[in-house]
């Protein structure tokens, strides 16, 4: 490899966050650092020494999801994989992995039908899942937010629990039954 073709890796940190806002809306003075640091600077360490040390331009975007479940994951011969296929909100950092998911199971299956019949449920349950956390960080009733971070808490003190050992305890179905 020719030495001007070398460029090294960055390390870098990759920040998300999520507040509730009307669809195409801007930072009102148009920078979108300000508004994170407005938005999420008053919050405990070590988020407000993040957003200040924040050096790139903060993208950001609105969020869709596939709310209603598509009839099928294909059509014909042409399947849908990830986003296409059930586009999920982010909280449960999801989406990337059901991509993955599906394409092992694409890759595996005997059919196109087969495929949608094998990631149908598990995608709908996770982008359900995601949907039902999503509405829990939006609360802002003060009793219903108390609640929340508490039960979050509590969670945190805890072995996997029943509840989210389905996300991570995947494995693809056998050929015989894909």
């Amino acid at each position: 490899m020719p030495s001007s073709a070398w460029r090294p890796y960055r390390t870098g940190v990759y920040l998300y966050a999520a507040a509730l806002a009307p669809a195409g809306q801007t930072a009102p003075d148009g920078d979108e650092r300000l508004e994170l640091l407005r938005r999420f600077g008053r919050w405990c360490t070590p988020i407000p020494e993040l957003l200040a040390t924040a050096t790139t331009a903060v993208l950001r975007n609105d969020l869709y999801e596939i709310a209603k479940p598509l009839p099928a994951y294909h059509a014909g011969r042409v399947a849908l994989l990830g986003d296409a296929a059930h586009a999920m909100t982010p909280f449960l950092g999801q989406g990337a992995c059901q991509a993955v998911e599906d394409a092992v199971v694409l890759a595996r299956a005997r059919d196109l039908a087969s495929y949608t019949a094998a990631r149908q449920p598990r995608a709908t349950d996770i982008a359900n899942r995601s949907r039902r956390v999503a509405r829990a960080v939006a609360v802002r009733n003060r009793p219903a937010v108390l609640v929340r971070d508490l039960g979050l808490a509590l969670t945190g003190r805890l072995p996997l629990t029943r509840t989210a050992a389905p996300l991570y305890n995947w494995s693809p179905p056998s050929t015989d039954n894909a």
